[in-house]
Order: C-alpha cells, then sequence, then structure tokens
C-alpha cells in the first residue's frame, strides 16, 4: 500500500490547456476521493485534500484499505506537505508519512531548511540529512508541481523528488489524449507516463482538463504488468 501513495503521488502532467478568457490560477483547492485496486483485486478508497493553510498550502493523502489489503495496512495510511508557494514553484517546508501499522518504522518525517540548502529526518529509520537541489520536491508536492505547469501552459519535463534520504529524477512523457468514462461521466483526459532511471515501474496518469487537469485515474506497472490503480469517485472544489 505504501506504493500506492509514493507512486501515485510522485507522478506528473502536462498539456497546454485551452485559451480561457482570464488565466487559471497556478494552483486551486479541491477534495478528490478515489477507489483503490491491486491488479483486479478492491484495495480501499483514498481522499486527496489541496487546501489553504495561513499564507501557505497543505497537500494530504489518506489512503483506507479494504478486505485482504487490511492485512498490509490495517490503519489508514497518511502523506502530508506543507508548503508554499515562491516563483510559480511549491517550495516544500514539512513531509510526514505514516504507514498506518502503528510502528514507526516505516514512517517518513523530513524537514526542508531552504536557507541552510539541506533536507533533514528520518525516513524508515534511517537519518536524513540532503543537500537541496533547484525545484527538489517531495512525493506530494511533486504533482502540484506538475500541475502547476500544466495549468501555465508548460511541460513537466523532469521533477528533482526526495525518496527516503536520496535525490531521484523522474521524467514525464505524453502517452495519448482518451475519453475515460468513470463515476463523473465521461471525460476529455490526457494521458503521461512516468519513469525513473534504473526502476522498472512506471505510473500512467489520466489527467482532465476540464476539472484543472486533475487526475483522475492512475497505474503503477512493474514491469509491463498492473499493479495499483486508482480511480475517481467524486471531485469539488475547494
Amino acid at each position: 500500500m505504501k506504493a500506492l501513495v509514493t507512486a501515485w503521488l510522485a507522478i506528473g502532467a502536462a498539456i497546454s490547456p485551452a485559451a480561457s478568457p482570464a488565466p487559471a490560477p497556478l494552483i486551486a483547492p479541491f477534495i478528490a476521493e478515489y477507489d483503490v485496486r491491486y491488479g483486479r483485486i478492491p484495495g480501499g478508497t483514498s481522499r486527496t485534500v489541496l487546501a489553504r493553510a495561513g499564507d501557505g498550502w497543505v497537500i494530504e493523502t489518506a489512503v483506507t484499505a479494504s478486505g485482504i489489503a487490511r492485512v498490509i495496512a490495517p490503519g489508514t495510511i497518511r502523506q502530508r506537505s506543507e508548503f508554499r508557494i515562491e516563483d510559480d514553484t511549491p517550495r516544500p517546508l514539512r513531509y510526514t508519512f505514516d504507514d498506518g501499522t502503528g510502528s514507526t518504522g516505516r514512517d517518513i518525517r523530513l524537514e526542508f531548511d531552504w536557507r541552510a540548502g539541506r533536507v533533514r529526518g528520518i525516513a524508515e529509520d534511517v537519518a536524513v540529512d540532503v543537500a537541496l537541489v533547484p525545484e527538489l520536491q517531495d512525493a506530494a508536492t511533486l504533482t502540484v508541481l506538475a500541475t502547476a505547469k500544466l495549468r501555465a501552459g508548460r511541460e513537466p519535463g523532469s521533477i528533482a523528488m526526495i525518496e527516503k534520504d536520496r535525490v531521484k529524477l523522474y521524467h514525464h512523457a505524453l502517452v495519448r489524449r482518451e475519453k475515460l468514462v468513470t463515476a463523473l461521466g465521461e471525460l476529455d483526459t490526457v494521458v503521461y507516463r512516468s519513469t525513473r532511471e534504473g526502476s522498472n515501474r512506471e505510473t500512467l496518469t489520466w489527467h482532465a482538463p476540464g476539472l484543472g487537469f486533475a487526475v483522475v485515474q492512475a497505474q503503477q506497472l512493474v514491469k509491463g504488468k498492473l499493479g495499483f490503480h486508482t480511480r475517481i469517485r467524486s471531485y469539488q472544489p475547494n
């Protein structure tokens, strides 16, 4: 289940938005809920909220397992990032991940000290002290940055993300445009693939321009075989 949150949120997409009378904001608050499956097996539900928090922002995803998946994740998996927008780019401040088992062995707590140029904390019982690189993101704000670029009519390209105690580079490429039947009705979508060098995993994401390029479906493939799969249940501006 941890792979679901990490992979699903560590994705991006881009397509030039249609012309509109006024430019869209870089990011906009929303609440989205999804069904989660592993292959053909129901895995539970997830809920993502992007909201303002004082002069900054917070994005949080909660994944609740059901059925056999509760053996792996008996509690609710939670991922949260607090960040600011500076120079049209999310700047993470604090990131947390709780794997829902009640043990801290796989949890993550990171603090981004942009003045000192370091990320420090604990990731799965390993001390983290890593140099910041320009536009470095965590597993939650990577999606925020990709969406901000998308809404501005820019390609997300390659985005650096801290994963445990290492900085890794994720590459995004447009695959196709597709009409997708969802719980919200039939939606026009653009499909993007996210990959990383040295990994046999890839993530496909379906983004709906009509919903501000929100993710309405995501699939993780491991050596070409379907792993985790999410599909939109509901979406509303917050």
